[in-house]
């Protein structure tokens, strides 16, 4: 204590003679910190960044990069469409965009080429579905073999046509395009004719030839499987094919918070700019790590930008209430800010970053950091009312009777943060360092700069005896015997209630929650997240044999934790072996298409004795609409579906009649139709026979895109989902446990939110105690008093079962962000503690008393940390949002706390003599 005294009284007595050489001094490090801190000070919003980086999971953790595109950053595309085409054409659209400039996208990844995978796309369909199309091809024999000889859009019309006509000669028939149907010659009946395909072709010339300018492939319809339109294939869908996925990968620019904002704000430029030219049925948005990252830190830079400034303000505006003039706030204002460019700048110099823990140091330190100095103005009245004098002599009794205290308290608050360091957890331990190096700059500021400018700027007034007597006589508490008993109960009642209400808060361990609600990136992972066949977020593990591959794997499948593993082999057709007798058959029924026909010119009806196309094809769609008639059904024997599908058959037929009979320009539109028709048939002819005939795909045929995210540089990778959400505690316990005991070395964003989550939950507790302990030591070596220093620790220990208990009704859980709260109001309810005892033991304020000056100063300063506390409560993020509340709340339990219980506690206490160190006041 002596030593506290005398150094803090040795500083001022040098200030004062020197006060303008001081802020001089002062003005030139403030320009050399905010300069060292725009050049040097980054951002740093990966949650890796927040362990140690001795930790073997990152390594681990680091080595999947090279089969996450190579280890580039990337951003997650997300498309909503109305159809399937709409989706395709808008992303198109912006895939446009992106190849278009490269100063803000290195590349995109859309789509995986069909051409690249196409040769064994049979291969990919269940054996059922193989056989289905064994069966079509079967029972289509006749249809197929016409087309090879010629694969013409006429001749197609020309040969259903004439199945009507035979099929409709006194019997039943099965339909050329049904499905698992009895084959001829089995001697059984056939059902009714299936009309899809025709209905498909139909539709699309009628779309066509009505200005359409897309060909949509019929045969999906064909073959009951809509692997047959390629169109469609290859694309990165989810859910079903209800969202299109593409992942961008950023250029980075430096200069910037966060090295690839300036993309992503370019993305969302062009969906939007997209959207504007003909899209806006078309929902899109940006997700994924980096998109959350760069979301996350710009929220959280302008909500601490604002909550900085508002608390500031804030805090000037009580002070100005209080004090009662703006003099003393502006003095109070001015040492705070300096202190805060100090911080920055020592934190540009020996750390060099912020993360997503430490962005939170200014608005946190603006309340506390303003606390001293209240203190010191709340003396500075009292003392300037009692015993007058000029500025210089009541700096100095100001120092005298009140300096000891006040460092005393700062220090506390900074050993509180300080205890970070000790934890080991890095995001933590940085955040203990800046905090508790801004406090200590705050108590060098507050007595230096703030004596320098009191020097010139304080408020004089001339002391009376009247208002000296006034001043001694004023109290805050006043506590009678009885009003001291029943303050102790009703602490004791709130204290077990509060402890009864903490035991039922949860942690929530959802990082998507403690995000903007009204964030992009959020909105749309969560979309991906609830819609998603299998979760998004995957544990991995690596290894180099083939053999371990399938083996690990197999037993990853047995796990109840586990729903589903993937595999560089999984990507393969399943049972491809079982497959070829089925392929090999459909081989044999595809003949040769007769190229010399299918090499005719398109624009006419060239080939054979055939007479001029349009007229033609209007002779066989009449034809074919007669047979569609109502009362032709009876001799189809035809069923309700089927009569339905013939009043289609009729709709389409009439609409594409009428323009091919009065408008010339139909016949361009329907040469170009067929021209598309006879094409696609010919792709389709050609599949069929290269898929059926091909060889079992291997590994080395699988796209090098989809490969390298399972086999790089002779590296295996296997992924684990989780078939539980792992954002519940237990569950990622027991899916991170379960296939850790499998293999060690499994590794990906469940374990690393599993150890984050652990390491970060154990820090904030290790946090509490080392600053706990630290604090307690502090003040018994201070107060060398184990009565006092346990006196002056109630506040904070009733506060903290009051601020835990409030959350439960009030529906906030400990997450990863505000579980860092109490060693935060360690500072605040020691601060108040040691203010408080460090007046009594003055000996002048009797039992039950707490004078008024001190209780305005604890009041005000608390009222100051609750702004700088509840400031935070304004940021978008919730994480941040829940942190501010959480001390807000826990600031306002430790001063109700302080306020009543240590003058209540200390009425048992003996009254302490006179401090030593006390001067007599005139008049006394």
């Amino acid at each position: 204590m002596n030593l506290l005294t005398r150094l803090s009284k040795d500083l001022v007595a040098w200030v004062i003679p020197r006060p303008r050489f001081i802020l001089m001094a002062v003005l030139l490090s403030v320009v050399a910190s905010i300069w060292i801190s725009a050049v040097r000070l980054e951002v740093r919003t990966a949650q890796l960044e927040l362990v140690s980086r001795r930790l073997p999971l990152i390594a681990k953790t680091d080595m999947l990069d090279k089969f996450e595109y190579q280890g580039k950053s990337t951003f997650t595309l997300v498309v909503r469409a109305p159809t399937q085409d709409r989706a395709i054409e808008f992303i198109k659209g912006i895939v446009a965009k992106i190849q278009a400039d490269p100063q803000h996208f290195k590349g995109v990844f859309y789509r995986i080429n069909p051409d690249e995978y196409k040769k064994w796309l049979l291969y990919y369909l269940d054996k059922d579905e193989l056989v289905r199309v064994q069966d079509t091809m079967e029972q289509n024999s006749q249809l197929v073999n016409d087309l090879a000889e010629d694969p013409d859009l006429l001749n197609f019309f020309k040969q259903v046509n004439r199945d009507m006509s035979s099929r409709m000669v006194g019997e039943l028939f099965t339909g050329f395009l049904d499905d698992g149907q009895t084959r001829e010659g089995q001697g059984k009946k056939k059902e009714p004719m299936d009309l899809e395909f025709l209905i498909k072709v139909l539709n699309g010339l009628d779309r066509y030839l009505s200005g359409a300018p897309k060909y949509v492939s019929p045969w999906s319809s064909f073959f009951k499987s809509g692997v047959w339109d390629l169109e469609k294939e290859g694309y990165l869908w989810e859910d079903k094919k209800k969202f299109l996925i593409a992942v961008v990968v950023p250029a980075k620019v430096s200069g910037q918070v966060s090295t690839t904002q300036r993309s992503l704000a370019q993305l969302r430029a062009d969906i939007e700019g997209v959207r504007a030219a003909g899209f806006n049925d078309v929902e899109a948005g940006v997700t994924g790590q980096q998109a959350l990252n760069d979301d996350e830190i710009s929220t959280s830079m302008a909500d601490m930008t604002k909550a900085t400034w508002v608390s500031l303000l804030g805090v000037i505006l009580i002070m100005v209430v209080f004090l009662r003039g703006f003099r003393h706030p502006l003095i109070i204002a001015v040492s705070l800010a300096v202190a805060l460019c100090w911080t920055f700048g020592w934190t540009a110099i020996f750390i060099g970053h912020l993360n997503v823990l430490s962005i939170v140091f200014a608005p946190m330190l603006c309340g506390p950091g303003s606390d001293y100095a209240i203190h010191w103005f709340a003396r500075y009245e009292e003392e300037r009312d009692l015993s007058g004098g000029n500025r210089a002599e009541i700096i100095k009794r100001v120092v005298d009777k009140s300096g000891t205290g006040i460092v005393l308290a700062g220090l506390a608050t900074a050993v509180s943060f300080f205890s970070f360091i000790l934890t080991g957890f890095r995001g933590l331990m940085e955040l203990g360092m800046i905090t508790g190096m801004g406090i200590l700059f705050i108590i060098l500021a507050d007595f230096t700069v703030l004596p320098a400018l009191s020097y010139y700027l304080a408020a004089e007034k001339v002391s009376s005896s009247k208002s000296a007597k006034r001043v001694r006589n004023r109290y805050l508490i006043l506590l009678s015997p009885t009003g001291v008993r029943a303050v102790l109960a009703a602490a004791l009642v709130l204290s077990a209630v509060g402890s009864i209400m903490a035991s039922r808060v949860q942690f929530d361990l959802n990082p998507l929650r403690l995000q903007a609600r009204n964030s992009e990136s959020v909105y749309w992972e969560k979309v991906l997240v609830e819609n998603s066949t299998k979760s998004i977020i995957s544990a991995a593990l690596i290894t180099r044999s083939p053999e371990k591959v399938m083996r690990e794997s197999a037993k990853f499948k047995t796990l109840p934790t586990v729903s589903d593993v993937d595999t560089v082999f999984t990507l393969l057709p399943g049972d491809q072996e079982e497959k070829v007798s089925v392929l090999r058959s459909i081989a044999r029924m595809i003949p040769d298409l007769k190229s010399s026909v299918a090499g005719a010119a398109p624009g006419g009806c060239q080939g054979g004795a055939d007479p001029p196309c349009k007229e033609t094809l209007i002779d066989v769609l009449e034809r074919m609409n007669f047979k569609m008639q109502p009362e032709q059904a009876s001799k189809w024997g035809a069923s309700r579906p089927q009569v339905e599908q013939m009043a289609n058959v009729r709709e389409f037929i009439d609409r594409i009649l009428q323009p091919l009979k009065n408008s010339h320009s139909a016949f361009e539109r329907l040469s170009e139709y067929r021209n598309r028709f006879n094409k696609d048939l010919k792709d389709v002819w050609t599949l069929i026979r290269e898929s059926s005939s091909a060889s079992p795909m291997s590994v080395q045929d699988i796209p090098t895109q989809l490969r390298d995210q399972f086999l790089h540089g002779g590296q295996y990778l296997i992924r684990i989902y989780p078939k539980e959400p792992i954002w519940n505690e237990g569950a990622l316990n027991r899916f991170v446990k379960e296939t850790q005991s499998v293999n060690s070395d499994v590794v990906g964003d469940p374990v690393s939110l599993y150890v984050f989550a652990s390491a970060y939950k154990r820090a904030s507790i290790q946090a509490s105690v080392f600053a706990l302990i630290a604090v307690s030591l502090l003040l018994a070596f201070i107060f060398r008093s184990w009565p006092l220093m346990l006196i002056s620790l109630t506040p904070l220990v009733a506060g903290t079962i009051w601020t835990v208990g409030i959350m439960q009704p009030a529906g906030i859980d400990f997450n990863l962000a505000n579980s860092i709260f109490m060693p935060l109001v360690v500072g605040a309810g020691v601060e108040y503690g040691v203010i408080i005892v460090q007046r009594w033991r003055e000996g002048r304020a009797g039992k039950g008393r707490l004078p008024f000056s001190t209780g305005k100063g604890v009041i005000l300063a608390a009222l100051t940390t609750t702004i700088g506390f509840g400031t935070l409560m304004i940021s978008n993020n919730m994480g941040i949002f829940s942190l501010g509340f959480v001390a807000w709340e826990g600031s306002i339990c430790v001063l109700a706390a302080a306020l009543m219980i240590l003058p209540a506690i200390l009425s048992f206490m003996p009254e302490p003599a006179r401090a030593v160190d006390e001067e007599p006041r005139n008049g006394d």
